[in-house]
């Protein structure tokens, strides 16, 4: 099994000293191909594929019209069943309040990924720059996948019309 939580990411990366662990996050609400085709892209930066699996909570609060349509337990395991990914686990609530970009901090400082791999069409670009520049953990910033015409929001669209 390759749920993880917080509390195992200093022995996954002791465990692959000298190996580049990539880390990529996100919703991945109802998974579809291209973020499998995301992953893919990710997983050549590296050796490991470490993903993390954003909260309902968050997901509510930034996304709204009624998303997750899976809840964060069914989104984890779908990326579990991925054979691409290495390990992927539940990333923290935001408490109110506070930044979502305390919580970036906090994993990337001890999962110490060697490399963040992350959509050009993310959210807050400048603070995940400045915080990997911080931190030693190389940025690479892509064009979204998209090689086939999907996206969570459009799949709903079209259950919607049917």
């Amino acid at each position: 099994m390759s749920i993880i939580t917080r509390k195992q990411f200093t022995a996954i990366r002791k465990k692959h000293k000298g190996r580049k662990i990539v880390y990529v996050s996100g919703t991945f609400d109802l998974i579809h191909a291209n973020h499998v085709g995301f992953f893919e892209k990710a997983k050549k930066q590296g050796d490991y594929l470490v993903v993390g699996v954003g909260p309902d909570a968050d997901i509510k609060n930034n996304k709204g019209g009624g998303r997750p349509i899976l809840d964060e337990i069914v989104r984890l395991k779908m990326v579990d069943s991925l054979r691409i990914v290495d390990y992927c686990f539940l990333t923290k609530k935001t408490p109110k309040n506070q930044n979502s970009q305390i919580g970036l901090i906090e994993i990337l400082e001890i999962l110490r990924p060697d490399i963040y791999y992350v959509n050009s069409d993310a959210s807050e670009i400048d603070f995940r720059q400045r915080a990997c520049k911080q931190l030693g953990v190389l940025l690479i910033i892509t064009p979204p996948y998209k090689k086939y015409d999907l996206s969570t929001t459009k799949i709903i669209e079209k259950i919607k019309a049917s």
